[in-house]
């Protein structure tokens, strides 16, 4: 039986896709649905490895989907972080830019009491890149991957015909 093809190069596309999916501005908030983008990421690393599986090499395993799902996070994490960073410093805080104008258009802060509103602008124009969204995204990222790897397991697995499996009477 030949080996089953490395893991690295479908877990890094997988990687790059939710990277991109997470630091990319306004296209991030794909992940405020359950962290769909990140899941996505694991989920093409299990479609990208599938394909390169052959008969011979054995069926796509549920640990195969966990582990490819968990290392796109992985790699997810890294591009993030770097990518998130390089937008953070050449356009800055652009989000939370657009969203503290939104706030302020839709006249919620003036139906606040001042030091509140005043409070809610200071987070939004101050609140940026830190050391806590990174230790977030390498948690979060392999996490959901790994869903997002179990999930592509259970959609490209190769499933049984019923003429093929076996009835136990009991």
């Amino acid at each position: 039986m030949p080996q089953k093809p490395d893991k690295f190069v479908p877990a890094m596309y997988g990687g790059i896709i939710m990277g991109v999916l997470s630091a990319t501005p306004f296209l991030s908030f794909v992940n405020c649905l359950c962290c769909a983008g990140i899941m996505f990421g694991g989920f093409m690393s299990v479609y990208l490895y599938k394909k390169t599986l052959t008969e011979e090499m054995g069926a796509l395993t549920s640990a195969d989907g966990m582990g490819l799902g968990a290392f796109a996070g992985l790699f997810g994490a890294v591009v993030s972080t770097i990518l998130g960073g390089l937008i953070f410093l050449m356009f800055g805080n652009v989000v939370n830019e657009v969203i503290l104008e939104w706030i302020r258009s839709a006249g919620m802060l003036g139906r606040m009491p001042p030091d509140q509103a005043a409070q809610v602008e200071q987070q939004l124009a101050t609140q940026g890149f830190s050391i806590l969204s990174i230790v977030f995204s390498f948690i979060l990222c392999p996490l959901f991957g790994l869903l997002g790897g179990l999930i592509g397991f259970a959609v490209f697995r190769k499933r049984e015909s019923k003429d093929n499996q076996e009835t136990t009477t009991v």
